[in-house]
């Protein structure tokens, strides 16, 4: 069964429009656990897919939201309404092309989900600061 969406066109574009891409609350989170660190990085970084974070000047780093990006796919939940699920599919394949672009580029690519940020914020550090060439931290 497929449910129809609730709102009008209008209504969900507006309700779409709401939605932060940017100064996410785990990336805010991610920004200040870099700053802690004292690891150069600078946001937003006008490269293909504009990652949230470019460390080091060579480390592309991306903070993804468990929803948008599709967490929920690698255990088998995906969403019934047809609409979500191509719109997760389509974010799924640009987050694809974006990284092999920047991989070409010469970048390194880091991944981290949301509630990573949340749960684990001092091994995703830990993770940054080993790709960086930094001295290991403990957990």
């Amino acid at each position: 069964m497929v449910m129809a969406d609730i709102f009008t066109p209008e209504k969900r574009s507006y309700v779409m429009s709401r939605i932060r891409s940017k100064d996410t609350k785990p990336e805010l989170k991610m920004r200040d656990l870099l700053k802690g660190s004292k690891i150069s990085f600078e946001m937003h970084a006008a490269l293909a897919g504009t990652p949230d974070f470019l460390v080091a000047g060579r480390i592309a780093v991306f903070v993804n939201g468990d929803f948008w990006h599709g967490y929920d796919y690698r255990n088998g939940r995906v969403p019934r309404q047809k609409y979500w699920r191509e719109k997760i599919e389509r974010n799924m394949a640009r987050d694809r092309r974006v990284q092999g672009k920047l991989r070409s580029q010469g970048y390194s690519v880091l991944n981290f989900w949301e509630h990573d940020v949340n749960r684990s914020p001092e091994k995703c550090l830990g993770r940054i600061e080993r790709k960086a060439g930094r001295k290991k931290r403990r957990i």
